[in-house]
Parts: C-alpha cells; sequence; structure tokens
C-alpha cells in the first residue's frame, strides 16, 4: 500500500509539469477580435505569463516547421511519453463552425488529467465569448451554442490493450521470482541446514549443482509463458507474436539479470527472509510492470530510473508492438547489463556456498 501511494501520490506534487504541444493554423489572423486561433492562442500565452506556468511546458512549431509535420512528431513524442497532450486548432475565420482536437493517451494518468484541464479552459472560453458577444449575461453561466468551440478528442493509440501491457510485465514478474524467491530460497535454506556442506562432500562439484538448479529455472520459465501466454490468448484473445527473436532475446536477457540479482542478495545478505520480499515486490511495482511508472517524480523517479526491470519490461513491450518503450533500446539494454555485470563482480568475491555464507 506505501509503494501504491507513493507513486500514485507523486503524480499530483507540485513539481508536476504538463507538456502540450499547442498545433495552429500555417497561417494565423493578425485580428485578434476576428480569429479563434489567435483568441486560443492569446489565452495560452496569458496561461504562461501568469503563475499557473509552473503546471505548463507547452511546445509550437518553429518558424520553418509545416503544420503536418509538426503536428506527426508530436504525436510521436505523445506515443514515447515525452508529451501529456497535442492541441490541434483549426484554421477557421470568426462565427464559423469551430472544433479543436486533442490528442491523448488513454492509459497515461497525466494526459487524461492535461485533457481535462485544456477542455476546462475551452469551455470556459466558450463562456466568455458567448457574453462578449451578448448572447449570455454574466450571472447566466449556461452552455449555449451559438458560438461555440467543440473539442474533439482522439486517441494517440486507440487500439491499446491494457490485456496486452499487462502480458510481458506478467511474465517478467515470474522470472524475477524465480531468480530473487526460488532461486535464493532454496539456496539460502540448504547453505543454512549445512546441506550443500554436506553435498559438496561428496563428488558433486558446485558447478553440477548450480547447473541442476538452472535448469530447473529454466525449464520453469518456460513452462510460466506459456501458460501466461495461452491464459491472456484463450480468455482476453490476445494475439502476440512472443516467437520474435527481440522479444526472447529480452526474455533471456532478464532471466539471466534476475539470477544474477539472485547471487547478488545471497552475497550481501545471511537472512534471506529479511530481504527478498522487500526488494521483489518494490522491483516489481516500480519497475513498471503493472502499469505505467515514467511520469513518477522526485526521490520515487530516482527509484525507478534505476531500476533495471523498468528498461526490461520497456523492451519487452516495444519488441512486441505492444507500447512504444520511453526509453532509448540502448538503455533498455545498457542499465540491465551494469546490474548484471555488477552482480557478478560482486558476487565473485563475496558468494560462498558455505553455511551462512561465511567464504
Amino acid at each position: 500500500m506505501t509503494i501504491l501511494v507513493l507513486i500514485f501520490g507523486g503524480q499530483i506534487e507540485e513539481n508536476v509539469t504538463f507538456r502540450i504541444s499547442i498545433v495552429s493554423p500555417e497561417v494565423e489572423e493578425t485580428n485578434t477580435v476576428n480569429s479563434y486561433p489567435a483568441i486560443i492562442n492569446t489565452v495560452f500565452e496569458l496561461i504562461e505569463a501568469s503563475e499557473e506556468s509552473r503546471w505548463f511546458q507547452f511546445y509550437r512549431k518553429e518558424e520553418n516547421q509545416s503544420r503536418s509535420n509538426f503536428l506527426q512528431e508530436e504525436r510521436k513524442k505523445l506515443e514515447q511519453g515525452e508529451r501529456e497532450l497535442v492541441l490541434v486548432i483549426p484554421e477557421i475565420e470568426w462565427g464559423a463552425s469551430a472544433q479543436l482536437e486533442i490528442y491523448r493517451q488513454p492509459e497515461r494518468q497525466l494526459s487524461l488529467i492535461a485533457a481535462d484541464m485544456i477542455t476546462s479552459i475551452i469551455n470556459e472560453l466558450n463562456k466568455e465569448i458567448n457574453i462578449a458577444e451578448g448572447n449570455i449575461s454574466r450571472d447566466e453561466l449556461i452552455n449555449v451554442s451559438s458560438r461555440e468551440i467543440a473539442i474533439m478528442e482522439s486517441e494517440s493509440r486507440s487500439d491499446f490493450s491494457f490485456a496486452e501491457f499487462l502480458v510481458p510485465g506478467i511474465i517478467l514478474f515470474s522470472f524475477l521470482i524465480s531468480g530473487l524467491e526460488i532461486f535464493v530460497e532454496k539456496i539460502s535454506s540448504m547453505r543454512a541446514r549445512e546441506i550443500l556442506k554436506r553435498y559438496f562432500a561428496t563428488p558433486l562439484r558446485a558447478v553440477e549443482y548450480f547447473s541442476g538448479i538452472l535448469g530447473f529455472i529454466i525449464l520453469l520459465s518456460i513452462t510460466q509463458v506459456v501458460l501466461i501466454y495461452s491464459w491472456a490468448k484463450i480468455f482476453f484473445d490476445i494475439n502476440l507474436a512472443i516467437f520474435r527473436p527481440e522479444f526472447i532475446f529480452y526474455m533471456l536477457f532478464s532471466l539471466i539479470v534476475s539470477i544474477a540479482l539472485g547471487f547478488l542478495l545471497l552475497s550481501i545478505v545471511k537472512n534471506k527472509e529479511s530481504v527478498t520480499q522487500a526488494v521483489i515486490y518494490p522491483m516489481a511495482f516500480l519497475g513498471g510492470m503493472f502499469f505505467e511508472v515514467s511520469n513518477l517524480s522526485g526521490v520515487i523517479s530516482l527509484v525507478a530510473k534505476i531500476n533495471p526491470m523498468y528498461y526490461l519490461v520497456n523492451g519487452m513491450r516495444d519488441a512486441l508492438g505492444i507500447y512504444p518503450s520511453p526509453t532509448p533500446v540502448l538503455l533498455n539494454i545498457l542499465v540491465p547489463a551494469i546490474w548484471l555485470f555488477g552482480s557478478i563482480i560482486i558476487s565473485s568475491y563475496k558468494f560462498s556456498w558455505n553455511p551462512g555464507g561465511e567464504s
């Protein structure tokens, strides 16, 4: 519960900034009295000059940039999580039927909040326009239709499926359980009861024992992937290309990283019960396995950004074409690789098969 409060609470802290792209007409009217686009742009300029500017970061096209290219680029940034909203202002004359278009990400909380805020601003603008034209008095602030700017909301990814979004996260979570729960628990328990010491007094070598455990974890992981995918396909009608080379690479890489982290835990702690549970669930929840965490802020954001699971699940979803990775492909490999080699180096010095972990 604490983790969930920190995650969702962090998204409404005072340092949250809504990144909004404003796509204006190619040629804006110079007469601010007779131009809807000019009035709308003036409203946002006033917001930028006010105290409320700390909540917003507005992006506009360059002078030599076309409207269509800017819109295409900003929609891509919206899909990648670099924008919360894209607002398209139509090319219209005063008095004509006006319709703004809002692009948002339906699965991102900040994007939905930004859409609600912009909608509220436009609704207020509608009221002021009608008051100025004499269609309604200020004492009768009700919606009228004589001069109303309609809003059409578009989803940047209309085919988004939360069930598909969850599948890679659940697969990665099962790997994390295999590496940090099953592997650590088995080794820690047998080491503490001196069973390993008796094993290694026989011709059985440590490398052979480890190979057996590794083989068990691999078979278990394959079974888990098959069961998870079968469940998703049967009950949610999901059809994912899990045999893509990129996805297979990320699955193998994730399993190796999870086992390496298990060795790291066995190397630095003697009581696995006091640490394993405290590591697994923060890594899972702050790794974005079950929901998007790219817009966290403060210390929680830092914890998420150094979490190898965050980059692995981003890579897995991107490889399946489910959700564009908010992080570059290079980081999706580099950050987990740093954890992998760091765990190997520390384990090579600290890990011991002896009871209690003493070397």
